[in-house]
């Protein structure tokens, strides 16, 4: 009975060590660390121009799959429409990094060879201290997830301070493990399946 007994714990462990396997395979792909589009911009995918460390910086840039490369400050944010959203006992305004994306200034360049090419993309939130989130654009495009993310300047009103010019804030998740703050870079690609 208690070779059965490890045998079970052991067949037990297998299978979540599989599971874990295939879950962070998964995300790997899904962040672009396999399967990544060539950069053209001489930066290796997902490397944020920014300052190493905790620092902060005036701005942020948005690249990748994008008409033209942008550096947004705090009065560029601010000419954009701006939203408020409540995200527990704080306000946050700041632009839709949905509307952000889609602005002239930037405009997103989808893959037209494919069909339904926003449900492939997605954006990498990069802070100045590396961190990192990523945003499937389907969850936030108004005809699909209609999710709102926000990139926010001010915080129940005031300047964001030491949290940098700008947030990623992703409203309805359950733990804000996405909110990124000291925002430095947005990197959006499209997922390219293998041998592509």
């Amino acid at each position: 009975m208690k070779d059965r007994t490890l045998f079970l714990m052991s067949a037990r462990s297998l299978r979540r060590g599989a599971a874990a396997a295939t879950a962070i395979a998964a995300m790997a792909m899904l962040a672009g660390c396999a399967g990544s589009p060539p950069r053209t911009d001489g930066m290796a995918p997902h490397t944020a121009a920014a300052v190493p460390g905790e620092g902060t910086s005036p701005s942020f840039t948005v690249s990748g799959a994008v008409g033209k490369r942008a550096v947004f400050d705090l009065a560029a944010l601010q000419a954009l429409p701006a939203v408020t959203v409540t995200v527990g006992s704080n306000s946050y305004t700041g632009v839709s990094l949905w509307a952000l994306l889609n602005d002239a200034t930037v405009g997103l360049r989808p893959d037209t060879t494919v069909r339904n090419p926003g449900l492939s993309m997605y954006a990498v939130a990069v802070g100045s201290d590396g961190y990192r989130a990523v945003v499937s654009l389907a969850e936030i495009a108004p005809e699909s997830g209609n999710r709102v993310a926000l990139v926010a300047y001010s915080l129940n009103g005031a300047p964001l301070g030491r949290n940098g010019v700008a947030r990623l804030v992703m409203a309805g998740d359950v733990k804000p493990g996405r909110s990124v703050a000291r925002l430095a870079a947005i990197e959006v690609f499209a997922a390219q399946p293998s041998g592509r």
